[in-house]
């Protein structure tokens, strides 16, 4: 069964973008193993002083996680026309360990419009080598209910799409 680490970008503890990744795990099917990372908001502000041999500890659960994992799944909003702060910060911290290097990961940018933050995640994950199966959602919170379920045709088959896309990328890892 493979391991699949999912973020969520935004910190509420709601959000339309945990609410896509319920979807994404429906797509997925039985195969997978889904962990859901539950405390963005616990990463410490990026420090390259502390990342010399022994990081905050959070961060190493971070990585150990990344690690193990066969892929990840980031869902996030645009915030102020990039990605949240957040996530960029829990980004950085990856980069020194390597943690996404060829890492396949499904990058769902689930928001209002969403275009400079799905160009800047594309971008991101692949400065630090993950293997990128992109998604955009405009109009997010329109076409799923509150239940994890996507409400829109034209949207629920471009994400089985790139679902595919991703689990063919897991297969091929």
């Amino acid at each position: 069964m493979k391991k699949i680490f999912a973020i969520s970008g935004s910190t509420k503890a709601v959000s339309t973008n945990a609410l896509y990744i319920t979807a994404i795990s429906r797509l997925l099917g039985g195969d997978f193993e889904l962990l859901n990372f539950s405390s963005i908001s616990d990463i410490p502000h990026f420090n390259p002083d502390l990342d010399h041999g022994n990081p905050p500890q959070a961060v190493e659960e971070l990585r150990s996680t990344i690690q193990k994992a066969d892929g990840i799944i980031i869902s996030t909003p645009e915030y102020a026309m990039g990605i949240p702060g957040s996530l960029k910060n829990l980004l950085d911290w990856t980069v020194s360990s390597a943690s996404f290097s060829g890492k396949p990961v499904l990058a769902l940018v689930a928001s209002t419009q969403g275009e400079k933050a799905y160009q800047s995640i594309i971008d991101i994950l692949t400065v630090i080598e993950a293997r990128v199966s992109p998604q955009l959602i405009s109009f997010a919170k329109a076409k799923i209910n509150n239940e994890g379920s996507i409400t829109d045709k034209e949207t629920l088959t471009a994400l089985k799409s790139t679902v595919d896309s991703f689990v063919a990328s897991l297969e091929n890892g």
